[in-house]
């Protein structure tokens, strides 16, 4: 993947940084590093389709702010709430709006 985190980077992110919690996703991220982006959805939180459909529209969220907002920043996804008629395009511009403002802070 073009924008993904290795196995190491993300063992660090995940076990060793901060983390977010907004809305019903949870944000770990770290600063000061080559940018990319990873998920934690596992199979009890919807089927293939909806895993899917929610890591592309994250993924295509964090292509449109990684040139402002998330430059040099590597974060980890991990949903709360089951995937299945939650997350619309919608409730994901605003999580990912409120994380970009709380990173500036």
């Amino acid at each position: 993947m073009k924008h993904s985190i290795s196995n190491q980077d993300f063992k660090q992110i995940l076990f060793k940084t901060k983390s977010l919690h907004i809305r019903d996703l949870l944000f770990y991220y770290r600063n000061n590093v080559k940018n990319g982006i990873s998920f934690i959805v596992n199979r009890k939180k919807g089927n293939a389709v909806c895993r899917n459909l929610f890591k592309r529209r994250c993924r295509s969220l964090f292509n449109k702010y990684q040139a402002d907002e998330f430059k040099n920043t590597q974060i980890i996804i991990k949903p709360i709430k089951n995937l299945k008629n939650n997350y619309t395009w919608k409730e994901l511009k605003q999580s990912f709006e409120e994380f970009s403002c709380k990173l500036e802070l």
